[in-house]
Protein backbone atom coordinates (compact mmCIF):
# COMPACT_ATOMS: atom_id res chain seq x y z
CA UNK A 1 0.00 0.00 0.00
CA UNK A 2 1.31 3.22 -1.10
CA UNK A 3 0.43 5.57 2.41
CA UNK A 4 2.67 9.02 2.45
CA UNK A 5 3.15 11.59 5.19
CA UNK A 6 0.33 13.84 5.17
CA UNK A 7 -2.31 11.88 2.96
CA UNK A 8 -5.51 11.73 4.30
CA UNK A 9 -7.07 7.89 5.51
CA UNK A 10 -10.08 6.31 6.45
CA UNK A 11 -9.59 3.19 9.04
CA UNK A 12 -11.28 0.16 7.66
CA UNK A 13 -10.46 -2.17 10.80
CA UNK A 14 -10.74 -2.11 14.33
CA UNK A 15 -12.99 -0.01 16.72
CA UNK A 16 -12.06 3.62 14.99
CA UNK A 17 -13.12 2.16 11.72
CA UNK A 18 -14.92 4.86 8.90
CA UNK A 19 -13.29 7.50 10.74
CA UNK A 20 -10.59 10.23 8.95
CA UNK A 21 -6.99 10.50 10.20
CA UNK A 22 -4.17 12.43 9.00
CA UNK A 23 -0.85 10.53 8.45
CA UNK A 24 1.98 12.39 10.33
CA UNK A 25 4.85 9.53 10.75
CA UNK A 26 5.89 6.47 8.64
CA UNK A 27 7.66 3.87 11.06
CA UNK A 28 8.24 1.28 8.42
CA UNK A 29 6.58 -0.25 5.27
CA UNK A 30 3.87 -2.02 7.40
CA UNK A 31 3.16 0.97 9.95
CA UNK A 32 2.12 4.46 10.64
CA UNK A 33 1.14 6.99 12.90
CA UNK A 34 -2.04 8.64 12.52
CA UNK A 35 -3.78 11.48 14.09
CA UNK A 36 -7.46 13.41 13.50
CA UNK A 37 -6.54 16.40 16.18
CA UNK A 38 -9.94 15.32 18.53
CA UNK A 39 -9.27 12.06 20.01
CA UNK A 40 -5.83 11.36 18.49
CA UNK A 41 -3.59 14.20 18.73
CA UNK A 42 -0.66 14.99 17.08
CA UNK A 43 1.46 14.49 20.86
CA UNK A 44 0.11 10.95 21.00
CA UNK A 45 -0.87 9.34 17.87
CA UNK A 46 -1.89 5.96 16.93
CA UNK A 47 -0.26 3.42 15.24
CA UNK A 48 -2.11 1.63 12.93
CA UNK A 49 -1.17 -1.21 9.98
CA UNK A 50 -1.28 0.63 6.86
CA UNK A 51 -3.17 -2.55 5.38
CA UNK A 52 -6.14 -1.20 7.88
CA UNK A 53 -5.85 2.34 5.64
CA UNK A 54 -7.29 3.54 2.63
CA UNK A 55 -5.89 6.84 0.69
CA UNK A 56 -8.49 8.81 0.65
CA UNK A 57 -6.98 12.50 -0.41
CA UNK A 58 -3.22 13.81 -0.33
CA UNK A 59 -2.31 16.72 1.17
CA UNK A 60 1.38 19.08 1.63
CA UNK A 61 3.57 17.01 3.69
CA UNK A 62 5.48 19.96 4.38
CA UNK A 63 2.38 21.71 5.91
CA UNK A 64 2.77 18.91 8.88
CA UNK A 65 5.12 20.69 10.90
CA UNK A 66 3.88 23.38 11.32
CA UNK A 67 0.14 22.70 12.45
CA UNK A 68 -1.65 22.34 15.54
CA UNK A 69 -4.64 19.92 16.33
CA UNK A 70 -7.05 22.16 15.32
CA UNK A 71 -5.20 22.64 12.15
CA UNK A 72 -5.54 18.93 11.19
CA UNK A 73 -9.38 18.44 12.64
CA UNK A 74 -9.97 21.26 10.25
CA UNK A 75 -8.31 20.11 7.23
CA UNK A 76 -10.03 16.35 7.96
CA UNK A 77 -13.50 17.86 8.03
CA UNK A 78 -12.91 19.72 4.55
CA UNK A 79 -11.14 17.19 3.12
CA UNK A 80 -14.53 15.00 4.13
CA UNK A 81 -16.22 17.72 2.53
CA UNK A 82 -15.11 17.92 -0.92
CA UNK A 83 -15.13 14.04 -1.22
CA UNK A 84 -18.87 13.94 -0.39
CA UNK A 85 -19.77 16.94 -3.23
Amino acid sequence: MDVKVGDIVISKRGHDAGKAFIVVALLNESYALIADGKSRKLASPKQKNVKHLKTVAGTDADKLGVIDDKAVAGLIKQTQTDIEK
